[in-house]
């Protein structure tokens, strides 16, 4: 099982990755639409995180509603960047 500073300090990585990959979102639909390069780093950072809070949901038992929240967030943000270009 993670300790709880390990566990916040991936809640707060995956709300930084959140934080960017919609500002790369943003950025890709009103300034560079034909170079998307930043915006595939920011999915591929989302993925990485991803599966980081899935193994910290697996390990403790889904008991912890930050890590089930941030899960729930970063699926939702993977669709918006999927749907998004």
């Amino acid at each position: 099982m993670a300790t709880e500073e390990y566990i916040e300090e991936c809640l707060t990585r995956a709300q930084q990755t959140i934080d960017r990959a919609l500002t790369e979102l943003m950025e890709v639909k009103m300034i560079r639409e034909n170079d998307p390069t930043e915006f595939a780093f920011a999915q591929k950072e989302l993925d990485e995180i991803q599966s980081e809070i899935d193994v910290l949901v697996k390990d403790n038992d889904s008991t912890n509603s930050q890590l089930l929240e941030a899960q729930a967030r970063l699926n939702e943000v993977r669709e918006i960047m999927i749907k998004g270009i």
